[in-house]
């Protein structure tokens, strides 16, 4: 069963109506007023930043860490699957004791399918990151175009085996004014991160494991990416570096997520 929706919270509402408000407001008074001026482009700004903010929860709530029990942290890996790479990268991190979960595109996976289930066989869970991966205009979606890309890669993860679909990320976590509305509907929740290796602009496996290692804490949210062309090195590199400090890996429960 899916998890049960996160409340909506007001912040979103309020912040829409001032948004689309102030425009008519300075058209009313013919600009004449400097502070109704200043006032709108500052709602704006905090319009445009809640879209782009990757962990700001104006407009959705978004976790973005966890509650730990000692010293752990939650591997997330994006933009997946990337066939016999995948499955290796799966059975390496298994014989560490390590749990992630891979949140994959929807056409990647209805590519290959068993390479998912063997994800999910290896003890790691699967996820959506909307099904074609729209990161230029995934803002912009309407809603039809929103839920099909939702959608779309929920099948695939159905398809996959997947039976309880509770997480969500959005590309290089970008907002959008109907996603919360649409996750509601569908028991969803939109998953961030805390720390991230940069991994999908340079993935030299030694800067990335820095980047990560210097940002991370217990219940820490990790994101790293597949799909590149030393990703399993980099990877690897962040599990094993971190499990010399003494960070274990675990997915938590929704009750645990902030």
């Amino acid at each position: 069963m899916p998890a049960p929706p996160v409340p909506k919270s007001w912040i979103r509402p309020c912040l829409l109506t001032a948004n689309f408000a102030a425009p008519f407001a300075l058209f009313g008074t013919h600009f004449r007023y400097p502070w109704l001026i200043a006032g709108a482009m500052t709602v704006h700004a905090c319009f445009f930043y809640a879209i782009v903010a990757p962990s700001c929860g104006w407009l959705v709530r978004v976790a973005t860490r966890f509650r730990a029990k000692g010293s752990e942290v939650w591997l997330t890996i994006d933009d997946g699957p990337d066939g016999e790479a995948s499955v290796r990268l799966g059975e390496a991190m298994s014989r560490r004791g390590v749990q992630a979960t891979f949140f994959v595109k929807g056409q990647n996976l209805a590519r290959q399918p068993d390479v998912g289930r063997a994800l999910v066989a290896a003890g790691h869970s699967l996820a959506n990151h909307t099904q074609t991966h729209p990161v230029r205009l995934f803002w912009w979606l309407r809603p039809a175009r929103l839920r099909a890309e939702i959608d779309a890669c929920n099948e695939a993860l159905r398809s996959a085996g997947v039976t309880a679909i509770r997480w969500f990320r959005s590309p290089v976590g970008l907002k959008n004014v109907f996603l919360e509305p649409t996750l509601f509907c569908r028991g969803m929740r939109l998953i961030g991160w805390s720390v991230r290796g940069k991994d999908g602009v340079e993935c030299d496996p030694a800067s990335v494991a820095r980047r990560v290692g210097k940002g991370v804490s217990p219940g820490a949210i990790v994101l790293l990416h597949e799909g590149r062309a030393r990703s399993n090195e980099a990877i690897l590199r962040v599990i094993d570096e971190l499990r010399e400090r003494g960070y274990s890996f675990v997915i938590p429960g929704d009750e645990q997520l902030v």
